[in-house]
């Protein structure tokens, strides 16, 4: 496949998980109704914030769910019936009495072709959930598709490994936390420059409030943002506006720009091709000022 047309949503949060999940339905089918999209991108955390933020356990064994599940089921029947291939942003998917923050690939015929656990969990996460440990990517008709969830996409490494492994598409499912929302953007089309990859970084907009640690109110909040990058420009946009993105991606074209240029004249290949993995064996190593691990960490601050 060359060239088609991808949505990306970026949500608002409402006052249920019921209201969250009647919404992406609704944005769903308003998008397959048109009848030329092929790959629909949901945000993290759509379904509303998660039982383990502030002030929000009352949502435990409400927002989360298993995988298949009711809310895997709907996602499949929306993807077969408008034939699109849905990326779904994260579910809190329960495993037993395990948690984790799970984005699903789900085909154009309702099946589930791969989940992704988030690897780095952030914050509440460390003490909350558990943590993945295998990276996701699909070849599909529409490209091969790698994914990250959220904060693993600021690891380095993840999106690195994801397009040297051949991922065309990276997606991101993601929730821009507001204190970094200006950084956002440039480091979307890096990602897509340094990678040779398209981009696409899908966000919710929402803030959850309660108390954290002792601290009377303790917020947490996120600011939209959601983008398409090519590995030349930034091709759509938003801010915290609830609104879908279109972009058209053109696997063709991408797939020119990893060819090598014996010429040195068209440079982005070099990104993946000029590599000397050999020097690289540090990477191994912790950061070098690290002298205890963040949950550690986070443990001693809650004690406090």
């Amino acid at each position: 496949m060359g060239k088609f047309k991808t949505a990306l949503i970026q949500s608002h949060w409402r006052d249920t998980p019921e209201d969250n999940f009647n919404y992406i339905i609704k944005t769903i089918e308003e998008i397959g109704r048109q009848g030329d999209v092929r790959l629909i991108c949901l945000p993290e955390f759509f379904m509303g914030p998660p039982w383990y933020f502030p002030g929000k356990i009352h949502y435990k064994g409400i927002v989360d769910d298993t995988i298949p599940g009711r809310i895997t089921d709907k996602l499949g029947e929306l993807a077969q019936k408008y034939n699109a291939y849905i990326l779904g942003g994260t579910i809190v998917e329960r495993e037993d009495d395990k948690y984790y923050n799970t984005s699903v690939i789900i085909s154009d015929k309702g099946e589930i072709l791969g989940k992704a656990r988030k690897v780095h969990c952030y914050a509440a996460e460390l003490i909350s959930i558990q943590a993945g440990t295998e990276q996701l990517i699909v070849d599909t008709p529409v490209g091969k598709i790698g994914t990250c969830v959220c904060s693993d996409f600021w690891i380095q490494e993840m999106p690195r490994m994801l397009a040297l492994k051949g991922a065309e598409i990276i997606y991101v499912s993601g929730a821009s936390l507001i204190q970094d929302i200006d950084i956002t953007r440039p480091c979307i089309l890096a990602n897509s420059v340094h990678n040779v990859c398209y981009t696409l970084y899908t966000s919710v907009v929402g803030k959850a409030v309660g108390q954290r640690a002792g601290l009377p109110t303790f917020s947490i909040e996120f600011g939209g943002y959601t983008t398409a990058a090519s590995p030349k420009e930034i091709l759509g946009t938003l801010n915290d506006e609830e609104k879908v993105l279109y972009a058209e991606l053109d696997l063709d074209y991408l797939r020119e720009l990893r060819k090598v240029d014996i010429k040195f004249k068209n440079t982005l290949y070099w990104g993946l091709w000029g590599r000397r993995p050999e020097l690289y064996k540090d990477i191994l190593n912790p950061y070098i000022e690290a002298k205890s691990d963040l949950k550690t960490l986070l443990n001693d601050y809650l004690k406090d």
